[in-house]
């Protein structure tokens, strides 16, 4: 069932996505030949017109087939015979309607469940904030020159993106009043962990593995998807909060070992010596305020969230080429289903999982139109790269050519996807 939801999100998604250069190129008067869910071999296929309209076998993708495209064409109606500006905004449709599906979905979620505004709530006793002089009541406006958008996505990437150099931030008191100062982050106390995510039923983390961390204690010693955590060194757990209790509990010096007793198919299994990750984090000890909004204040939130989120694609794009986040934090297709899936199983009531839905789906259909503009080869920002060659040389490319590289590019997709399997299936099945 999680799986069949799945699906239907990530094709909403990619359905969308085609739909817009389907429906720009038709008002753009270009000759469409196929509209197409997925790649592979056809399942199911109708033609209306002039176009054939075909569902295919792999979930992954999809496509507008135009004719003069892929092969120069005379056709007057063809792609290719098209002015650059028409041609531009068949690209970019795609894309945009993805942003403008994040930015439907976002204003759903926020008119049901609120927003997170920028204004401090309450503080921790070792709170930077305090330090600088920042009070509850206090709005946060902007980190290291970087305008406050989305406090919640904007706070987590600026976090995880921190180093142990100071941080300059600006803030607005009550009256009105603006302050900027240079805020020392601290770090938590180390936290055992062993790499999993539980799988979640009726609102509570339960002590079944849900998801493994690549690299992970766990996934070391062998401990799969599914796997049941009954025992820890022998004492009985439950659910996840017991677990992370013994393990942050005073365990004795140092990180010791530890063994756990799993129930794997009605089997009882023991992994001995699984020494915990010890992990801290930067954190600024600080709550802000949720509130709810009207109609136009939805919009405007979600117009902020769009915004931040896009900086936090284009930023993570930076940090993979930079090496501050490694390949194997990388998800593709299989990890996505897994995590639209755990949204499904966590949330207790159907209203729940839709709006939990809604909150990734926007996050989602963000990331497929923002990476879709990147200029790598198939993707929908070479084309408009090219486009822009064209406009400067003054002549296009021949469609052969550019083919070509359209079919270089997807060679390389497609191994980047098998690339990422290795990232997912150890998380989500095995």
């Amino acid at each position: 069932m999680n799986l069949f939801i799945a699906l239907i999100v990530l094709s909403l998604l990619i359905l969308v996505h085609e739909l817009g250069h389907f429906l720009v190129a038709k008002a753009c008067g270009i000759r469409v030949l196929e509209f197409s869910m997925f790649m592979g071999p056809k399942l199911f296929s109708f033609r209306k017109g002039e176009t054939l309209y075909a569902l295919r076998l792999i979930p992954m993708g999809g496509y507008v087939k135009m004719e003069g495209e892929e092969v120069a064409s005379d056709d007057p109606r063809a792609f290719n015979r098209q002015k650059i500006w028409k041609r531009f905004l068949v690209v970019s449709a795609g894309p945009i309607m993805n942003v403008a599906l994040a930015f439907l979905l976002m204003t759903a979620f926020t008119l049901s469940s609120g927003v997170m505004t920028n204004q401090v709530s309450s503080v921790g006793p070792n709170s930077p904030f305090t330090a600088v002089g920042m009070k509850v009541g206090d709005r946060l406006l902007s980190w290291n020159g970087r305008t406050i958008h989305d406090l919640k996505t904007d706070i987590t990437m600026f976090l995880y993106g921190a180093k142990k150099a100071p941080v300059d931030i600006s803030w607005e008191s009550a009256d009105g009043s603006r302050h900027s100062a240079e805020m020392t982050l601290y770090k938590t106390q180390p936290v055992f962990r062993l790499g999993f995510s539980p799988l979640i039923e009726a609102g509570a983390a339960t002590n079944i593995i849900d998801m493994i961390e690549p690299g992970s204690p766990m996934q070391l010693a062998g401990l799969k998807h599914g796997d049941r955590i009954v025992k820890i060194d022998g004492l009985d757990v439950s659910n996840r909060n017991e677990i992370v209790a013994y393990l942050n509990g005073g365990r004795g010096e140092g990180n010791p070992a530890v063994t756990l007793t799993v129930r794997r198919n009605e089997q009882s299994l023991i992994f001995r010596d699984i020494t915990p990750f010890v992990d801290s984090f930067y954190t600024i000890d600080a709550d802000f305020v949720v509130e709810k909004v009207g109609f136009f204040g939805a919009l405007a939130a979600s117009g902020r969230y769009s915004s931040s989120t896009i900086r936090t694609v284009l930023t993570t794009v930076g940090w993979l080429f930079t090496g501050q986040i490694s390949f194997k934090d990388v998800s593709g297709p299989v990890g996505i289903v897994g995590a639209i899936g755990s949204v499904v199983e966590r949330e207790p009531t159907l209203a729940d999982k839709l709006l939990s839905l809604a909150s990734l789906g926007a996050l989602l259909s963000l990331n497929l139109g923002v990476m879709n503009l990147i200029p790598f080869p198939a993707l929908d920002g070479s084309k408009l790269a090219l486009l822009l060659i064209e406009k400067i040389r003054r002549r296009p490319l021949p469609p052969e050519k550019e083919g070509l590289i359209s079919l270089i590019g997807f060679s390389l997709l497609v191994l980047l996807l098998v690339a990422t399997l290795f990232n997912d299936i150890p998380r989500w099945i095995l």
